[in-house]
Parts: structure tokens; C-alpha cells; sequence
């Protein structure tokens, strides 16, 4: 224990407060530097004592000089309530033993136990049969009144103990009652505590008999108040002797005598009850020795009086044979009070050594505060630990820092090197990766148009002879499906041409630029770059050289079948069934149908849904008769859908065929000696299955011109096997 560590041990009196303050050394010895005593200068109350208390410290502080902030705490006996229990000695453990302790404390509790605060200690004696349980139980009101008082002042309380126990430690530190039964008793303002020293054992009880008693009496027996019977103690007060004893001249200070020696009488009464209570329960052994302490014992004849009434010698109880007093201590004034400072030398005690009874009485909050404090050096360590991990830490980084930096500074030039070079590598491969982009380009450019030529190939290379391809034009991003319907050739068509204003120049197959009849509004080709192709829609004739003609009769000559590979990406594509079966089979299919489908009641038709089903039926008539007439057309629609570039959908790949056949002279069309022959028209839809693309890229200034692909109107026809 280092040195000029100082704590302050203060006596909370029922009459009075008595402070020591001890200084430890590193032997564990208590030294004694300062002390004070002083009595309340108005009575204690619930409500006035924590202003007193802590009214009354200030003032001791500041006079004394006190340095010391922790305090040790002892309360008056009167506000405590000690019990004493037996329990049997067994073959229990430890903690089965306490286990029974707490539970016998517990039961002597008269108040709800969360409205007190209590302790308890085991005394066990090596030849005693039993176990002595001592419980001492406050209220926490009075407990958390004088610790708030005490810290109202500046001091930390750190232990709450009481009178009678630190009363106890003292005299056992000093050697009373190590071999023999002895009795301490303790006269105070309020009561008398009185304790039995007897080797381990020990008993106390609280008197209710003290100074106050006899300043009462005395107020009733003069007839005066409290204050001047307590004048008449303090002046005249004695305890009358009896007997033979000369009685003093002063009839007040005879008559004050005889009543305290009244009043003396009755606590040597209870002190002769406690005794024989002592001795039959707890089988004690007769008391051989008195020691006197406390305020109200230093009355004149106190120590002969109890000699005369007990049969026993009588002493004072000086504590501080076990303390070392310091040269700041006024020695004079200590040897007129030392009898009064038992508690405050049985706290100094309890601070600096173990003691027989130890009980801590301090409130939980303060408890709490306490472990914090004793966690606080860990604390400290730990964060001083944590800071030197860190700087470390930090060291280490920084060094490692300086090694890389200056390994850094060793490659910089090296560094440099390898990027001049590098940007000599890169700078030619970045040249050639530009122009490889370039290439593949143009040859995605090239393979398009490679894509183009063989369209146009594979269509005419299916289309029969006698069929005239007018116009191509392009289906943009989605083909939708196709209704067949039938349509009336416009006269202008007849009286025009078929190259004229005619047909092609507002009639049924004027479809606007970009993309006729399946075409949207918007010209796709109005913006820059690739623009998707999923179809096309076909514009033609078929024509029938000779006029005398009875039917429509045609050839065909297909070439030799494309291959696509390395062009386009297709799937092996099944042979589409047979859309339509011979006109035979499908008068017997119908006859069939009719005679096995039972007969179905008439539905009602709105207007459009009567005109529908009679262009559908006109239409089917129509096919049927170009069937039977072994048209080139469908047959020219029949060899796209099995095709691999086109969809053999019906929905998808079809063909409108106009009902009109008209006459139109050939040479018109350069064909001088060539008679007049008769044609109609078609327009036919196809799907791609492979993607194309058309790309738009027109000069400045440069208007887009038709080239077959533009939508708008033809430059003329196209001959036979001509792209």
C-alpha cells in the first residue's frame, strides 16, 4: 500500500459526529493524522438530518484541514437492528451453509426486504455444536440520507458499517476479550450498545438507555427544558455514590447526582438481564472485565458505580493503542475524548486489515460505482495496451511504407523504360486493331450484299417462266401475318398498261413507299446505319403470250439448287405440308365433311362478318378454279415455302391473285410482230428465316434513288432471270 494514501473515517453519531483521518504505509500501518469531534447543534429528524449531517461536515472539514476524499462510515446503532440466530453444525458445504444463513437473515427481517438494506456474518466457533448467524438490517432511507450527505461534501463513500461492530473490531484488535469474557459497553447520546467479547464469539445488544435518558429526567424532575437539563449534566452531573459517601454541598448538583445515578441504575439493570441472556442462550462464560466508552460514560464515579454493581473491575477502552498518531495529532486534546473514537478507529481498521465482523452496507448505486472504479485501472491498461498495439502497428506500416517508396524509386526508371517501349508495342497494334475493325466491316458489308445477290437468285431461279416480276419491295423489322383477299383489277389498268399509271401507279398493289401493303408509315430507311429486313412483298404478272389461249398455261425451268452455306446460318427445314389438295379431293373432302358433321344451326352474322365470309368464299372459288387451271402462280408460291431462305407458313409466304385477266398489245413494250396477249396480276408476301440487313450510309447532298429496294415506283419491268 503506497505511502500518504488517506482515507477518512467518520462517525455518525446519534448525538454527535467524531472524524479520523489515517495514513497508510507500506507495512499496512495505521497512522493517525488528524481527528475532530463536535454534537449537533439542533436534534436529528427524517427530514432535517442529511442538511445537519452534511452541514456539520463542511465545517469540520474546513477547520481540521482534512485532505483525505474517501470515506469509511459508521451509523449509530439505534438506526440498525441487529439479530442473532443459531444453526446446527452439519455435513454441509460452504454453500449450502450460507445458502441456510440467508435464508435464517432473511426471516428475522421485520420490514419488506426491498425497503431495507442488510448484511449478514457467520461466526463459528472450532468447539461450539451450532453456528452463529449476526444479521444487521437499516432502512435505505437512512443509509442513502448520510451517504448523500457525506458525498454532498466532497468525499466518496466506499464502506457503510455500524457502531457496534466497528466498536467490536476495535477492541479485538486491541486484545480485549482474547482469552476471557469481557463487555464493552458504549454510552452514547441515544442508546447503549453492549457487547460480549468472548474469543470468536460475539453478542450485542442496543440499550435504549443513555445521556438523553438523563437529561430527560432531569428536565422533568426541575421542571425546566431539555437545554438547561442538559447545562445542569454537563455542570453538575455525576453519579452518586450512596451508601456512606458524603453527599456535595450544592443541593442541585446532590439532586442532579441521585438522578443519574437513577437513571444509571436501570442500565445496569439491562446490562445484568443481557448478561444472564448471553450466558443461558448463547452459552457464554461469565463477563470478568468492563470496559466504558462513548460520550456520556465520561460522567464522574460511571466507571466506580459499575465496579460496585457488577462485582468486576471497570475500565475506559483507549482504541488507539493500535494506531500510530502522527506529530499533527495534539496529543492533549486526544487523551480528553480517545474514549469516544472507538467506531472511527474500528473503521481505520476495517480499511487497512481483515477484521472479525465485516459488513458492508453500502447502496447498491454505490456499489456500482465502486466496481466501475475498480474496473478503471484494467480500463486504463487496456487502452494503453491497445495504444501501443496501435503504435506498433503504425511503426510497422511506416516502415513498410519507406521500403516500398524506396523500392519504388529504384524501378521508376526501369518503369519508364518499359513504357516507352511498351507504347512502341501498342501504338502499331492499336493502328492494326483499328483497321481490322475497318475490315470486318466491310466484309460484314460484303457478306450482305453476298446475302442480297443470293435472294434475288433463289427467287428467280423458282419462278416459273411465264410469271413477270414487276417490283420487290422491302418488309421492315416484323412480317405480320397475311390475309388472302380478293381484289378488283382497276380499268386503268387495262386501258393503261401494265407499266403505266395503271397497276403500279395507284391501283390494288400501291403500297406506298417503303413497304406497300405490309409496311408501317415511317421510312426506316430515313436514318443512318443497319436497317433489319424480314421480308418482301413481290409485285408481278403472269402473262400468256398467245390470245387464242384457252387456259393459263405454263413452263418453268429451274436452275440448279443454290447452296447457302457459309452465307447463311439455317436450320434443316421440313417439307411443308400440302396447303391445298386437288380440286377432285376437295369436292369429295367437302361431300365427306357434309355428310359426316351433322347439320349446325344458322348462326347470326354482323354486316362485316357476312362480308368477310363472302370475300373468303369468293376467294376459295377463285383458288380452286386457278388449281384446276394449273396456276404458275401458286405453284411459283408453293416452291418459295420450301425454300430454305423463306418461311413456309401459309400465314406468312402467300399470294393474292387478281380475278381480272386483260389484254395488252406487246409492242409497247418493244415486241414489233408480237401479237396481244393476256395477263393478270399477283402480289406475293415472303418471310426470311435468316436475318438480313440493308445499310444506309448516302452520300452528302445526295438524294436516295430507287434501285429496287427504296419502295417507290418502279423503272420498269424486269425481264425474266434479270436482278
Amino acid at each position: 500500500m503506497a505511502r500518504d494514501e488517506r482515507i477518512l473515517a467518520i462517525d455518525i453519531g446519534a448525538a454527535s459526529i467524531k472524524l479520523c483521518e489515517f495514513e497508510f504505509d507500506k507495512g499496512s500501518s495505521i497512522n493517525l493524522a488528524l481527528f475532530a469531534y463536535r454534537e449537533y447543534e439542533e436534534e436529528l429528524s427524517e427530514g432535517t438530518r442529511m442538511n445537519v449531517v452534511s452541514g456539520l461536515l463542511r465545517q469540520m472539514l474546513a477547520e481540521g484541514g482534512f485532505r483525505a476524499r474517501k470515506a469509511l462510515i459508521s451509523l449509530s446503532g439505534q438506526t440498525a437492528l441487529m439479530r442473532f440466530s443459531r444453526l446446527p453444525v452439519v455435513s454441509y458445504d460452504k454453500k449450502a451453509i450460507r445458502q441456510l444463513a440467508e435464508f435464517e437473515a432473511t426471516n428475522n427481517i421485520p420490514f419488506p426486504i426491498n425497503e431495507v438494506i442488510w448484511d449478514y456474518q457467520l461466526i463459528v466457533s472450532p468447539e461450539a455444536e451450532t453456528i452463529d448467524v449476526l444479521s444487521v438490517v437499516i432502512k435505505n432511507e437512512i443509509v442513502e440520507q448520510f451517504t448523500r450527505a457525506v458525498m454532498q461534501v466532497g468525499l466518496e463513500p466506499i464502506l457503510v458499517d455500524v457502531a457496534p461492530a466497528a466498536c467490536f473490531n476495535a477492541a479485538r484488535a486491541n486484545g480485549l476479550g482474547t482469552d476471557e469474557c469481557v463487555i464493552i459497553v458504549n454510552i452514547g447520546g441515544r442508546a447503549t450498545n453492549l457487547l460480549f467479547a468472548e474469543g470468536d464469539r460475539f453478542f450485542a445488544r442496543n440499550i435504549p438507555t443513555a445521556g438523553n435518558s438523563i437529561t430527560q429526567q432531569i428536565a422533568k424532575e426541575f421542571g425546566i427544558g431539555l437545554p438547561e437539563a442538559e447545562e445542569l449534566k454537563r455542570r453538575h452531573g455525576f453519579v452518586a455514590l450512596g451508601g456512606a459517601y458524603a453527599e456535595p454541598e450544592s443541593e442541585t448538583a446532590a439532586s442532579v447526582s441521585k438522578i443519574i445515578r437513577t437513571v444509571m441504575a436501570r442500565l445496569h439493570g439491562e446490562i445484568s438481564r443481557s448478561i444472564n441472556v448471553y450466558r443461558a442462550q448463547q452459552k457464554g462464560g461469565k463477563p470478568v472485565k468492563m470496559y466504558l466508552t462513548g460520550g456520556s460514560s465520561t460522567l464522574n464515579y460511571c466507571d466506580k458505580f459499575f465496579e460496585e454493581k457488577l462485582g468486576i473491575p471497570v475500565e475506559y477502552f483507549n482504541p488507539f493503542t493500535v494506531v500510530n498518531l502522527l506529530p499533527s495529532v495534539d496529543r492533549a486534546r486526544l487523551g480528553e475524548v480517545a474514549h469516544m473514537f472507538s467506531e472511527t478507529i474500528g473503521l481505520g481498521l476495517r480499511y487497512g486489515s481483515q477484521c472479525p465482523i465485516e459488513f458492508s452496507l453500502v447502496p447498491a448505486a454505490i456499489q456500482r460505482q465502486q466496481n466501475l472504479s475498480k474496473k478503471k485501472p484494467f480500463f486504463v491498461i487496456s487502452g494503453l495496451t491497445i495504444l501501443l498495439t496501435l503504435g506498433a502497428f503504425w511503426f510497422s506500416v511506416d516502415e513498410t511504407r519507406k521500403l516500398y517508396d524506396a523500392a519504388n524509386a529504384k524501378m521508376e526508371p526501369i518503369h519508364l523504360e518499359l513504357d516507352t517501349k511498351w507504347k512502341t508495342i501498342t501504338g502499331p497494334e492499336g493502328a492494326a486493331s483499328s483497321q481490322l475493325s475497318q475490315f470486318n466491316a466491310l466484309g460484314d458489308l460484303m457478306l450482305q450484299r453476298a446475302r442480297w445477290a443470293s435472294v434475288y437468285n433463289e427467287i428467280y431461279r423458282l419462278k416459273p417462266n411465264n410469271l413477270w416480276i414487276n417490283s420487290i419491295k422491302p418488309i421492315y423489322s416484323e412480317v405480320t401475318p397475311y390475309e388472302p383477299e380478293t381484289v378488283d383489277l382497276p380499268s386503268a389498268m387495262a386501258e393503261g398498261g401494265m407499266m403505266g399509271g395503271g397497276m403500279m401507279g395507284g391501283g390494288m398493289f400501291d403500297g406506298g413507299s417503303g413497304g406497300g401493303m405490309m409496311m408501317g408509315n415511317a421510312d426506316p430507311m430515313a436514318a443512318e446505319g443497319a436497317v433489319p429486313i424480314a421480308g418482301l412483298e413481290i409485285i408481278g404478272t403472269c402473262v400468256m403470250p398467245y390470245p387464242d389461249a384457252k387456259s393459263m398455261a405454263w413452263s418453268a425451268t429451274m436452275g440448279d439448287r443454290i447452296e447457302f452455306d457459309g452465307i447463311f446460318q439455317l436450320e434443316p427445314k421440313a417439307a411443308p405440308a400440302s396447303e391445298e389438295a386437288p380440286a377432285a379431293a376437295e369436292g369429295e373432302g367437302e361431300t365427306a365433311d357434309a355428310e359426316a358433321k351433322p347439320a349446325e344451326a344458322p348462326v347470326e352474322l354482323t354486316p362485316a362478318q357476312q362480308k368477310a365470309k363472302e370475300e373468303r368464299e369468293a376467294y376459295a372459288r377463285l383458288r380452286k378454279s386457278i388449281l384446276s387451271s394449273q396456276s404458275p402462280e401458286l405453284a411459283f408460291e408453293a416452291a418459295l415455302r420450301q425454300s430454305p431462305l423463306f418461311d413456309a407458313d401459309p400465314t406468312m409466304t402467300a399470294i393474292t391473285i387478281n380475278s381480272e385477266i386483260y389484254s395488252y398489245p406487246l409492242e409497247r413494250f418493244g415486241m414489233v410482230g408480237r401479237k396481244s396477249s393476256r395477263a393478270r396480276a399477283f402480289k406475293l408476301q415472303v418471310k426470311f428465316l435468316a436475318s438480313l440487313e440493308v445499310y444506309n450510309i448516302p452520300p452528302p447532298g445526295l438524294v436516295r434513288a430507287g434501285m429496287g429496294m427504296d419502295g417507290g415506283s418502279p423503272g420498269g419491268m424486269m425481264e425474266p432471270g434479270e436482278h
